[in-house]
């Protein structure tokens, strides 16, 4: 293989496993989604020391794929909150990786720039990585959107960029539409919850994994004022607070477990607490995208319901069970990350976009 082969390698870290992919042009060669149990993941302290251990899981997949890294033409990263960015591609440098670093959100996905530029690095220097659409490529939001309540308190705007942007452009595609043309409501139902509402193809407002649903592995919103409480009751240090919020809350805190699939069968095995707290999920899940309808005034078109957790029929239906009367539901389950990673990054090499730098 050699560069002019448009060989692009997707690195795609997320809360319970590494994804990659290859990629000559806009085929996609082959993929590989490697899951990590709580019980792997616990041994290391924070995100940042998973580093080594999810870049061996993604040199084992290029090793079984017989690609070197000489023979790659880029590598398209994805990436967690970093500072707020514009969308589309930024070119993976230092500056962006001490960002990465020092987020004020740890995230797995903020392991994939890291180990991007380590692979450009043992390459010899010619290989050059990207990230695009990262969690904060969400451009500058409209000044109402960015109020919370305390003076110099804004909210982060941190969310799904990625998978909601590409499910919207496919759903549109679908409809035989321009995203632009099109008010849609995205639920994003992974490791972490977020719901998105798409106006004219950007997010003009979200709920996010810290003030909304709780999720498989997240706390989602907790009354504020008792969690000043419990963050100086001594009980916990800034870091295991940290944890506690994005780690070990949701289900992991209730039931010992970041699996739905395992809740969904003790539920089916009769435990009642399993099927309290999947039923709170859902509700939760429900009023957020509830909330968002009121910002267009009602005007959406369609609710798409994507990520993990949308493989579950029965969470499907209990979503729809609510907020059916909304709009129209569409689900498109999983995710369409690695192909909108490719896809920008393919772009990119082609001169079709330009990337941009930190």
């Amino acid at each position: 293989m050699n560069r002019e082969s448009e060989l692009i390698l997707v690195i795609n870290p997320g809360s319970t496993s590494t994804k990659a992919a290859l990629f000559c042009g806009s085929r996609k060669i082959s993929s590989v989604s490697l899951e990590h149990t709580a019980e792997e993941l616990a041994q290391y302290s924070d995100v940042l020391a998973q580093k080594d251990f999810r870049k061996e899981a993604v040199l084992g997949y290029l090793q079984q794929e017989g690609v070197l890294l000489t023979d790659l033409a880029a590598i398209a990263a994805r990436c967690g909150a970093v500072v707020p960015l514009e969308s589309r591609a930024y070119l993976v440098n230092e500056r962006l990786i001490e960002a990465v670093k020092n987020s004020d959100a740890p995230h797995p996905a903020n392991l994939a720039p890291i180990i991007a530029y380590e692979f450009c690095c043992e390459a010899g220097g010619d290989l050059t990585a990207y990230i695009y659409d990262g969690v904060s490529c969400m451009g500058t939001p409209e000044e109402i959107y960015q109020i919370t309540g305390i003076e110099d308190f804004e909210k982060p705007f941190y969310t799904h960029v990625l998978n909601s942007k590409a499910v919207a452009w496919e759903q549109a595609r679908r409809e035989g539409a321009g995203p632009e043309d099109r008010n849609y409501i995205v639920a994003h139902l992974g490791g972490g919850i977020t719901v998105n509402l798409l106006q004219g193809g950007r997010i003009i407002d979200f709920v996010g994994d810290d003030e909304g649903a709780f999720s498989p592995e997240r706390s989602g919103g907790l009354p504020v004022r008792r969690l000043v409480d419990l963050c100086y009751s001594g009980k916990y240090t800034r870091e295991e607070m940290q944890k506690l919020l994005k780690g070990r809350g949701g289900f992991m805190s209730y039931l010992g477990t970041n699996d739905s699939r395992e809740v969904e069968r003790r539920i089916e095995d009769g435990d009642e607490k399993a099927r309290l707290i999947y039923e709170a999920m859902a509700l939760q899940i429900s009023k957020d995208i509830a909330s968002l309808t009121a910002v267009v005034s009602g005007k959406v078109d369609r609710i798409i319901l994507t990520g993990g957790m949308a493989h579950s029929k029965a969470l499907i239906e209990k979503i729809r069970m609510r907020v059916g009367f909304l709009a129209p539901i569409a689900v498109l389950a999983g995710t369409f990350e690695m192909e909108a990673l490719a896809g920008g990054i393919l772009r990119v090499l082609r001169g079709e976009e330009e990337y941009r730098f930190l």
